[in-house]
């Protein structure tokens, strides 16, 4: 059953017990007196009440389903209103992302660095994840400073797995091995970490813009 017709059924039931509840109301507070069998007449007034009741149910439910969460990324918070798809670019993508950081670390430094990816009591929806992933690294790439280098050797070994797993989760198994080979490293070798990701900036931009189109309806 579509989403259409479970909406009508809702209504028509809400409707349909709306109209029951008032009119047993009716009779139990205007036709049944209690010259007449004072349980019955307190029956009925139940009887009403609980088809109200079940009517604002059904009423809430109509709402609720009548409610469109806004896209993430397709939504214009300025504008109040959805973009195209078409008009969907990398910009806009990239300053969604950086807006959806911002609310689990003051910089993307601290996301490398203070273990938030590595947090068991993580609020992240997996569907953003390989989204966080790719911005992260292109974000390392696009600025190609020393100190967004450190933050790849400072991070946990979770973190990196983190991002690994999210990687995986999109079929980017490639790319994750690598990043997994360049951590385990000891030590570390930054300058392998920057040729690696600065030349692979432009696949990580389009695998983050890629990503999103593909799964722009989850969001």
């Amino acid at each position: 059953m579509n989403q259409n017709n479970l909406r009508k059924i809702f209504l028509a039931v809400c409707i349909a017990l709306g109209v029951v509840g008032i009119v047993l109301l009716a009779v139990g507070v205007f036709a049944i007196s209690f010259d007449d069998v004072a349980f019955i007449k307190v029956m009925v007034i139940i009887i009403s009440v609980l088809c109200i009741l079940a009517s604002a149910e059904f009423a809430y439910m109509c709402y609720i389903e009548n409610e469109v969460k806004p896209n993430y990324f397709l939504y214009d918070q300025q504008a109040k209103k959805n973009i195209s798809l078409e008009k969907m670019d990398f910009n806009v993508i990239n300053r969604k992302m950086n807006t959806y950081l911002r609310g689990f670390a003051a910089s993307e430094g601290k996301l490398w660095t203070d273990r938030v990816l590595d947090d068991p009591d993580l609020k992240m929806e997996d569907k953003f994840k390989p989204a966080v992933a790719y911005r992260l690294l292109f974000g390392l790439a696009d600025k190609d400073v020393d100190q967004g280098w450190k933050c790849f050797e400072l991070a946990s070994v979770e973190t990196v797995e983190f991002i690994c797993n999210a990687l995986d989760a999109n079929g980017d198994t490639d790319v994750a091995r690598t990043l997994r080979h360049l951590k385990a490293a000891n030590p570390i070798n930054l300058k392998y970490v920057r040729d690696y990701l600065v030349n692979n900036k432009s696949y990580l931009r389009t695998k983050l813009c890629n990503y999103v189109y593909d799964n722009i309806n989850k969001f």
